[in-house]
């Protein structure tokens, strides 16, 4: 497979702050979880689906977001659930807020192609469904920078078969005048068809302050 850029979303959430002693607004009782966001024919969101599988139909997209039509992709968003499973229809939310996810499917990086793994910071990252989350520092200043992930191989380790991805991370020898934060989503999906009863994975990172470093997860998860 060819490598293919997918570029840095940077997320930049509006906070709500009130002011005044006769503010009584009550936030809503919202949640920020990495969902897939299901489109109709004219790009609106119609549903998102959560990493533990549950389904919410969306009442009202308080963003007004337009997406690519008749799509399932991935997103960060904040949703207020606003009606639990009533006889076997969807639970129903709203959206207050989101932006793109980088997740393109792990793919060889192609021949002759350089590996860039100029380094990021680790705020966090997990093991969520059938995807490793992360949560990144970039230091940057104009430049656009560009990522993926990268499939370096599949090995045995007593009979069990561990992937190992590299993030791929290139600066564009951009200036490192200040840090934003990025989200990241690697799917996992094709190392599960291929690999039903189970594998690992060993995710290597270029850090900046300890070099490269491995997490390693199972899927599934324990």
């Amino acid at each position: 497979m060819k490598l293919r850029n997918a570029y840095l979303f940077l997320i930049l959430l509006s906070l709500l702050s009130c002011s005044g002693e006769e503010n009584k607004y009550v936030f809503p009782s919202v949640k920020l979880e990495f969902v897939n966001v299901q489109t109709d024919s004219k790009g609106n969101i119609i549903s998102l689906t959560t990493d533990k599988d549950s389904v919410y139909q969306i009442e009202t997209d308080r963003t007004k977001s337009k997406l690519e039509a008749d799509i399932s992709t991935r997103v960060i968003c904040y949703y207020e659930p606003s009606t639990s499973t009533i006889s076997g229809s969807y639970a129903k939310a709203d959206i207050w807020s989101l932006s793109k996810v980088v997740s393109p499917t792990p793919g060889k990086l192609a021949s002759g192609t350089q590996m860039k793994t100029d380094p990021v910071g680790i705020q966090s990252i997990w093991l969520s469904g059938r995807y490793i989350n992360l949560t990144l520092q970039i230091k940057l200043q104009s430049a656009t920078h560009s990522f993926n992930f990268i499939e370096e191989g599949i090995y045995y380790q007593g009979g069990k078969p561990q992937v190992h991805l590299i993030l791929y991370h290139d600066n564009k020898g951009d200036v490192e005048a200040y840090t934003r934060i990025g989200y990241f989503s690697t799917p996992l999906e094709k190392y599960i068809s291929r690999f039903p009863n189970g594998f690992s994975v060993r995710y290597s990172v270029n850090t900046y302050t300890e070099g490269i470093k491995d997490y390693l997860f199972s899927y599934p998860g324990r």
